[in-house]
């Protein structure tokens, strides 16, 4: 090789050195500028299943569409009905119907869990709303119906409570009082003290006017059984004789439109 008149020989083991340490300079620089630690591409791992159930419990129990309705009150009295939604469960997915033909849509509802009735201000016959309320009991038995009455009235009160599988409440309870009877899990039902459905159907027949012969022949069993039957429920209902029976029930099938017409 020859440089400004000198001549300069350069083995190629030289070269080859020479590039080495070219390379070795390379890679200490670049590894001036590089982290220490490696960053690992992120990868979404699908949750277990034990997470997925869990977080999807919570969303149905603490995060339902407030389309969904789980408590329905049936009353015509605006002070009860704004108590309810103001004072009781104020912040619930609450409800309020002036009759149970309005709210009918709403009873196949899978997160209604409990249904109250006020039977003081049904503008309807209350002998046909229980006969709806013991339907909608037969076909869902987790459903709690309550019904609201006067105390005062015994007669009335011991039918109601015998009429179904409801637990009947006093209507002139305290705010406390009522919330708790509402939120306190519903006792198993004395089966025993409940209308069997020879005496509801006997007690249909003679609330339209018929005789008790005509209501024997209707469910075909001989005129001293439905006497019997008949005087029993008369001593569980408190009533004094057949005729406060008639009236009892005369009240229950006339409805609120009786007394304005």
């Amino acid at each position: 090789m020859v440089f400004f008149g000198q001549h300069f020989s350069v083995s190629k083991s030289e070269i080859r050195l020479r590039g080495k340490m070219r390379t070795v300079i390379r890679r200490e620089k670049n590894r001036r500028h590089r982290p220490d630690y490696r960053e690992l591409p992120y990868r979404e791992y699908p949750p277990p299943v034990f997470d997925r159930l869990e977080h999807l419990t919570q969303q149905l129990s603490f995060a339902l569409p407030e389309c969904i309705i789980s408590q329905i009150l049936i009353s015509t009295d605006s002070f009860l009905s704004y108590a309810w939604n103001r004072g009781l469960f104020s912040g619930k997915r609450n409800a309020v119907f002036s009759s149970l033909d309005l709210a009918h849509h709403q009873f196949a509802k899978p997160h209604l869990s409990h249904l109250i009735v006020d039977m003081e201000s049904l503008l309807t016959s209350r002998f046909s709303a229980l006969e709806t309320l013991r339907q909608l009991a037969s076909h869902n038995r987790k459903l709690h119906i309550y019904l609201l009455a006067t105390k005062s009235d015994t007669p009335l009160f011991n039918f109601l409570r015998a009429a179904g599988p409801f637990r009947v409440l006093k209507r002139d309870l305290p705010v406390t009082p009522f919330r708790q009877a509402l939120l306190t899990p519903a006792s198993a039902v004395d089966v025993s003290r409940k209308f069997p459905p020879v005496e509801w159907q006997m007690f249909t027949a003679l609330a339209q006017g018929k005789t008790l012969k005509h209501v024997a022949h209707l469910l075909n069993l001989p005129y001293h059984r439905i006497v019997y039957r008949l005087n029993t429920q008369l001593s569980q209902l408190g009533l004094p004789d057949r005729q406060s029976l008639l009236h009892l029930l005369h009240r229950l099938t006339i409805n609120a439109n009786h007394y304005w017409g």
